[in-house]
């Protein structure tokens, strides 16, 4: 079966559309090395703020993470199109982690899990609860949720997190990497660029 064509392409972007540089990051909002990595993407993202280098974000959900898929669609929910309430949003989020992983929701319900996500919803920014519950179901915010596992299919990504870079697969980069490391793959590609 082939897969549907989206609203709208996957990924949420952060920085210049027509970058020269762009960077492909699949992330699980509940893998540990996914929120290792991710304030190295903001810094990755504010250092390279006037070059021509974007981010592109892919909300995935890994099979073992049970509250991810819940929690990306109270994610997509929240955000609503903005990419800076999407990033704040998870930024929130990934601080707040451990209050959603496997062992926290061992003997809790999906209602509870989706009350916990209004929860913190409300604690990042004042919402209509009931509002956002309810966009929460609603079916273009499941499309927006699903889409970045498909596309992620299509580059057979079944790890995160994952970067691609200009669309090579081959990143010397991973969630132990910091800045400089970011530097040392990214800097060179401008020189081309610039070159």
């Amino acid at each position: 079966m082939t897969t549907p064509i989206p609203l709208r392409p996957s990924g949420v972007l952060r920085g210049d559309k027509a970058a020269e540089i762009t960077i492909d990051a699949f992330i699980d909002l509940q893998c540990p090395h996914s929120r290792a990595m991710w304030p190295t993407l903001l810094i990755v993202m504010q250092h390279y703020n006037n070059s021509s280098v974007n981010l592109k974000v892919h909300l995935i959900t890994l099979s073992n993470h049970r509250q991810a898929w819940d929690m990306s669609l109270g994610l997509f929910a929240f955000a609503d199109g903005d990419a800076e309430r999407f990033y704040s949003f998870a930024t929130y989020l990934y601080e707040r982690q451990d209050e959603f992983y496997n062992a926290a929701f061992t003997d809790k319900t999906h209602h509870d899990l989706q009350q916990l996500i209004a929860d913190k919803a409300e604690e990042c920014m004042s919402i209509n609860r009931q509002q956002f519950l309810s966009r929460m179901n609603d079916g273009d915010i499941y499309t927006l949720a699903r889409t970045p596992i498909r596309y992620a299919a299509t580059k057979s990504v079944w790890a995160t997190p994952t970067v691609f870079i200009n669309n090579g697969g081959n990143v010397p980069l991973n969630h132990q990497s910091r800045l400089a490391d970011w530097q040392g793959t990214i800097d060179p590609l401008l020189s081309i660029e610039k070159g």
